[in-house]
């Protein structure tokens, strides 16, 4: 009997999904160091065909449609983990001068600006750039890429309250146009922090590379964090070492893997960022150190396995706070380039 022909005649051809590689990748490669099967060619092909059946039937979340977590997404979504934890643990380490970090921030201005009936949502967009020096010397760069009306009724209200270019609310004046941008020396201040607390450079190379002892680690570093918190401040100082700090390679694949693992990462299935890359949506909540109760905030983050890079970061709530402040990483790596005011995207 033709297993994979009765597969083709009841379900079709699989469709082509970009996170299949990487599930099946992460199947095959959940454990190298503990075993290794030897595959053979019409096994492996006999693999794919059934995890694209599994897909299209018990886990609808792999098509990019949200839903109630389960089993199958679950594993899923842990799969996908394991294999961006291997694509990390192959980064050739970096001899470069500064670690750099490009993000394009949008965030909705905390109340409604115009005037009378005419009250509006405005958005604001900004371009940010930080570089450290391995001799812990940082570098800061901003530029502000004007503000806009937020949605079609927004801006219809913005219209009618004439249009205005410039606004100023607490203290602050919002402007349609770019600004020319600044770049400063930040002096007096340790460059990272994970969880409120300060990091060097030297303590980021010294982390654990097994994924129960940087989790251990973690846990240990912020156990000042209110009861009931720490699982999420937990998987938040975990994600930061994918993306916002220049963790090593072994680092960065251990903490793919220690995520993978946490009980409270939700996995959202296929997903596009606001600049239309794609990768695979995962949540969780947090709430941030400091903060009073009943203020957890959900970050969402859109992985890419294929490069283990983090596309984007959105954090939605707390419920008063209007909006999403979403983090689009447009570069986050070593580089010889000097420190400079951010070019328009």
């Amino acid at each position: 009997m033709d297993e994979l022909k009765t597969v083709r005649e009841l379900y079709g051809e699989p469709r082509l999904d970009p996170l299949l590689k990487a599930r099946v990748r992460g199947l095959l490669t959940d454990e190298p160091r503990r075993r290794r099967w030897r595959l053979s060619w019409t096994a492996a092909v006999a693999g794919l065909a059934a995890a694209a059946v599994a897909m299209a039937i018990a886990v609808p979340g792999m098509t990019g449609e949200a839903e109630a977590p389960n089993r199958g997404a679950t594993l899923s979504g842990r799969s996908v983990l394991l294999a961006a934890a291997t694509t990390a643990e192959s980064g050739p380490a970096s001899a470069n001068a500064y670690w750099r970090v490009r993000k394009l921030h949008r965030r909705t201005y905390p109340e409604q600006l115009g005037r009378g009936a005419n009250r509006y949502w405005v958005v604001e967009s900004r371009l940010t750039e930080q570089w450290v020096a391995r001799d812990g010397r940082v570098w800061s760069a901003s530029r502000a890429l004007g503000a806009r009306p937020g949605s079609e009724a927004d801006e219809e209200a913005w219209r009618r309250d004439g249009s205005p270019t410039e606004w100023s609310s607490q203290g602050e004046v919002l402007s349609t146009s770019p600004e020319k941008g600044e770049l400063r020396a930040v002096t007096g201040q340790v460059p990272f922090s994970m969880a409120g607390h300060e990091m060097t450079f030297e303590q980021l190379q010294r982390l654990p590379v097994t994924p129960a002892a940087l989790r251990d680690w973690v846990t240990e570093a912020v156990s000042d964090v209110p009861a009931g918190t720490v699982d999420g401040v937990v998987a938040d100082a975990l994600s930061g070492l994918l993306w916002s700090k220049p963790s090593p390679p072994d680092v960065r694949a251990a903490a793919y893997r220690a995520l993978a693992e946490l009980p409270n990462i939700r996995y959202l299935g296929g997903a596009t960022d606001e600049r239309g890359r794609k990768g695979a949506g995962f949540s969780f909540t947090v709430q941030p150190p400091g903060a009073r109760s009943g203020t957890a905030v959900q970050r969402t983050l859109i992985i890419d396995p294929d490069s283990s890079q983090v596309l984007s970061s959105t954090v939605t709530g707390p419920p008063e706070v209007r909006g999403e402040q979403v983090e689009l990483v447009l570069a986050a790596g070593w580089t010889n380039d000097r420190p400079a005011v951010p070019e328009l995207p």
